[in-house]
């Protein structure tokens, strides 16, 4: 165990930032059981050995916002916490389970999502997908358990549903829920845990005190929305916009199902964001707390990245196909801005709030501002007269700005480094094509948010080059545009940074 004032301080800092957003724990009886052990002077004979799992990746999550006390060497880190953890639940994983333990399997999945270690992270969501069911989460919670439990195994449950799809949108892999299993169990009450008791029959939220919990029930909600896109958008038979010849026809066929399908989600995305309470989507007259601002912009950067996904088959097609019926070119044409917009809007608005700590976890915005950075790429390598018939002839900042994000990431974070490393390669390589390349506007170098948090941080270097030693081998990247396609825009992250042998990177 760390010494209690970091205990203390990584279990705030939990509860403070990451539960606002994902509340698979019940903090009140959580809190409880976390003083009853250091009540017992080292004797936790009576505590669930699956619990001190849970507890360990609570600090490992708190890790990534606590602030270090003054003086204290920093001799634990979150790979500790996580490794404790992972030591416990893989003891009991094919033993009887237990609510804790697919908490703890929750938030591993959570927490692996931002490491390198993605394939470990989709095995054990399957795994947590199957001990949830072996409990019976994935079924409506009986009436006679008490108000807490019925909550807390909603959210777990739903939990699991979310990163199903999360994890399937970022690999490109078939979700492992059934939607319609799923909706056997109602939704979590917009209730928060201060107001749910044991003896409460009906948890109920004060009339005048929006309910946290309510991000997360929009977050459900919006992952139905993500099983459509997969679905329609994203088939496993293949690219439509690919252009070898005998795929053609047979894509030329499919383009106006795939216009159609974008523009019916995007009303359908659309009817979601409309029907979000109020204090999720608009800025109050006056200051609503920390919390909530944090969850406004989450949730409006969720918006973006969905977006962005669902239009971008249309603006794949348009860069790389000629649309010949002036009607679907020009459908093609708004769909595209919407993909552009979307993938601009997330950039800078991760930019100039990531710093602030009003938003999610550094890995997630890592992988918004990824997906965005291809989008911006492939338009610079499309032909001069389609970059006017979408409007977009200007020089274009974001780009800049999002690779500046990744560059002071890489400080702190590997994935941010991969990422970093295999984006400039990229934009190395396709520097040369038609449109060249934006560099920075003369006199408006962008500062960073991430390297300083006094007003006058220093800019970062322009002129990074890449990360390759004179001995490495080449990375594995074709100039067929082809390719290139197929490395950034499956659904999510490129085929490399799940297969690819990263080892040669870890001396650098």
């Amino acid at each position: 165990m760390p010494p209690r004032d970091l205990a203390d301080s990584l279990v705030d800092s939990y509860f403070n930032h990451v539960h606002r957003l994902y509340p698979f724990v019940h903090e009140p009886t959580f809190r409880s059981q976390y003083e009853r052990m250091w009540m017992h002077d080292g004797d936790h004979s009576e505590t669930k050995a699956t619990w001190f799992a849970l507890l360990n990746l609570i600090f490992a999550h708190g890790y990534e916002f606590h602030n270090p006390i003054q003086g204290r060497s920093p001799s634990h880190s979150a790979t500790q916490f996580l490794v404790k953890a992972r030591n416990i639940v893989f003891a009991h994983i094919f033993k009887e389970g237990n609510l804790e333990l697919v908490q703890a399997l929750l938030l591993m999945c959570h927490y692996l999502q931002g490491t390198l270690e993605l394939n470990e992270c989709w095995s054990l969501s399957g795994l947590m997908i199957r001990s949830s069911i072996s409990m019976g989460l994935h079924l409506n919670p009986s009436p006679s358990t008490t108000a807490v439990e019925r909550e807390v195994r909603k959210r777990v449950w739903w939990g699991c549903f979310v990163i199903d799809r999360t994890l399937s949108m970022k690999f490109g892999r078939p979700p492992s829920i059934p939607t319609v299993s799923a909706a056997d169990v109602e939704l979590p009450l917009p209730v928060d845990d201060q107001y749910i008791m044991n003896d409460s029959i009906i948890p109920r939220q004060p009339a005048s005190c929006p309910s946290l919990t309510s991000f997360f029930i929009q977050t459900i909600k919006l992952a139905h929305i993500i099983d459509s896109v997969l679905l329609k958008l994203y088939p496993s038979t293949g690219k439509p916009w690919n252009s070898t010849i005998s795929q053609v026809r047979n894509n030329h066929d499919r383009f106006p199902e795939i216009f159609g399908h974008s523009v019916s989600l995007d009303g359908e995305l659309l009817s979601w964001w409309n029907g979000i309470p109020h204090h999720l989507r608009d800025e109050p007259n006056n200051p609503d707390g920390s919390d909530f601002q944090r969850q406004r912009n989450v949730m409006y950067i969720r918006f973006l990245n969905l977006r962005l996904l669902l239009h971008r088959q249309s603006f794949l097609i348009f860069s790389r196909q000629d649309i010949e019926d002036e009607f679907q070119r020009h459908v093609a044409i708004a769909s595209c801005n919407c993909c552009i917009s979307a993938a601009r809007e997330t950039i800078k608005l991760i930019y100039a709030q990531y710093r602030r700590r009003l938003l999610n976890s550094l890995w997630y915005n890592l992988h918004y501002v990824f997906t965005a950075i291809g989008v911006l790429l492939t338009l610079q390598t499309m032909e001069r007269w389609k970059l006017e018939a979408l409007g977009q002839i200007e020089t274009d900042e974001s780009l800049e700005m999002g690779m500046e994000f990744l560059k002071a990431a890489s400080d702190t974070s590997t994935l941010a480094a991969r990422y970093l490393n295999l984006l400039e390669r990229i934009q190395t390589q396709k520097s040369g094509r038609e449109t060249p390349m934006p560099g920075p506007v003369p006199g408006q170098g962008h500062t960073s948010q991430l390297d300083s948090d006094n007003g006058n941080p220093a800019l970062l270097s322009a002129d990074r080059t890449p990360w390759q030693r004179a001995d490495e081998a080449p990375f594995p990247l074709n100039s067929d545009l082809t390719d290139f396609d197929d490395l950034l825009f499956g659904t999510g992250l490129p085929r490399d940074l799940l297969s690819a042998d990263w080892s040669i990177f870890e001396s650098i």
